[in-house]
């Protein structure tokens, strides 16, 4: 990465209340870089930067034909970056949002419809607690009659079984 780059990134993360760790894999984009850290994801150039930490992102992954990595974070907000060239960041991608993941369960609520609760944990802080999410799967949405009560029974009884520190 360009030392002016690599200053301005530090410096994002610093005033994000991050840590400038140590880059995984990074590659350019049209218009700066997509840089992967062991605990963020952080995109955009010298005239700016976004970071979203790994276990933020509830899906998403690798487009070989459109070059490009998106993905949904928890919150509903979406991020997508077209990489010049994807060097390792999509296996980057993959595998560090999989090591956030401490616990997933799917819950059935019409056959293959359902609702799955994870449990996912900060990779920049050994201590942080779980956080805790309830995903539908297609073709079922919160006002579906029985749904929120099985998500909340469903999520108590994971919290339950796996929230340990």
């Amino acid at each position: 990465m360009p030392d002016e780059a690599y200053g301005s990134l530090s410096e994002s993360l610093r005033a994000s209340g991050r840590a400038a760790e140590r880059i995984l894999a990074w590659a350019s984009t049209a218009d700066g870089f997509c840089v992967g850290f062991p605990a963020v994801l952080s995109y955009g150039s010298v005239d700016g930067w976004t970071h979203v930490g790994w276990h933020e992102i509830e899906s998403g992954g690798w487009n070989a034909e459109t070059r490009r990595i998106s993905w949904r974070t928890y919150e509903g907000k979406r991020g997508l970056v077209d990489l010049a060239e994807p060097a390792r960041l999509p296996e980057l991608f993959r595998e560090r949002v999989a090591a956030s993941l401490v616990v997933e369960k799917f819950i059935s609520v019409e056959g293959k419809r359902g609702v799955t609760i994870s449990g996912r944990r900060d990779l920049a802080d050994r201590d942080a607690p779980i956080t805790w999410h309830s995903t539908l799967t297609r073709g079922i949405t919160w006002q579906t009659e029985g749904v929120q009560a099985v998500a909340e029974r469903a999520l108590d009884q994971v919290r339950t079984e796996y929230d340990i520190r």
